[in-house]
């Protein structure tokens, strides 16, 4: 058996290396004969969708900033609700942390 540091480190990044060589070959063959591959035919023509009127798109346009408007709102009432559920979290924690009853000797 060697004892050289620098000959194990050779045969085994040797292993490693030749191991990840092996995987990769063995992935592109499975890549290759994967059976699971859909066949690709002809593909479908696209048919192009009449284009929406100018009232229509802006109806759209009004529900989405609606939508956004309504986000933003639940937002802005679940921070509220966080922060007063914090506020009287620590109010409570200081109402317990204040009447100590500890000596105050200094050692």
């Amino acid at each position: 058996m060697t004892e050289n540091p620098w000959l194990i480190m050779l045969i085994n990044m040797t292993i490693v290396f030749g191991v990840l060589i092996v995987l990769g070959i063995l992935m592109v063959l499975i890549h290759a004969v994967d059976p699971t591959k859909k066949v690709q035919g002809k593909k479908k023509p696209v048919v192009a969708k009449p284009a929406a009127s100018a009232a229509a798109s802006k109806r759209q346009d009004e529900e989405k900033v609606a939508a956004m408007a309504a986000v933003l709102a639940l937002v802005q009432d679940e921070d509220d609700m966080i922060a007063a559920a914090l506020t009287a979290a620590i109010a409570e924690h200081k109402k317990k942390m204040e009447p100590m009853a500890l000596p105050h000797h200094f050692f």
